[in-house]
């Protein structure tokens, strides 16, 4: 299963559900951090954040123009494109790898085919809830088998790691 570039289709205009995405993201980074101090001390996470934060806003001030809503609505769909296609990316593999040897992975392929599909015509919004109903079945699988490996599994063998 292969997934569509999503070059090839940039002059279309985008989706309009891309603002719930970007709202959803923006909603999505306090429960990551909640998530980290659940594991981590508080301080230790508020001190690398704060300091990140300085450092990005003294770059943004440096070397970018004043705020720009047109080049923010763009990052965000291109940050969001990045992230379904490395899910699809994610998934495929796993289901490459997997489907053929656990019952019922192979119930996941169609989902993740027409995920494909909505990510090629840029509807993210429903790109990213097949992606979502994808692991919700993986885990529902999962549950009756827990040798099934995570599809995480499959992103960690192909990935490179960032130097």
């Amino acid at each position: 299963m292969s997934v569509s570039s999503p070059s090839a289709t940039a002059s279309q205009p985008p989706s309009p559900d891309i603002q719930q995405l970007v709202g959803l993201l923006g909603s999505l980074m306090p429960l990551l951090l909640r998530f980290q101090s659940q594991t981590f001390q508080p301080q230790t996470l508020e001190q690398p954040f704060q300091t990140m934060q300085g450092n990005f806003q003294s770059n943004l001030q440096g070397n970018f123009a004043a705020p720009n809503p047109a080049l923010d609505r763009q990052a965000a769909e291109n940050l969001i494109g990045d992230m379904i296609a490395e899910s699809l990316r994610t998934l495929s593999t796993y289901l490459e790898t997997n489907a053929g040897l656990h019952a019922g992975l192979e119930s996941c392929v169609p989902i993740v085919t027409q995920a494909a599909h909505r990510f090629a015509a840029r509807d993210y919004a429903e790109a990213f809830n097949l992606i979502w109903l994808t692991y919700r079945a993986i885990e529902t699988i999962r549950a009756a088998d827990p040798r099934i490996p995570l599809p995480r599994a499959a992103s960690d063998q192909t990935s490179s790691s960032i130097h």
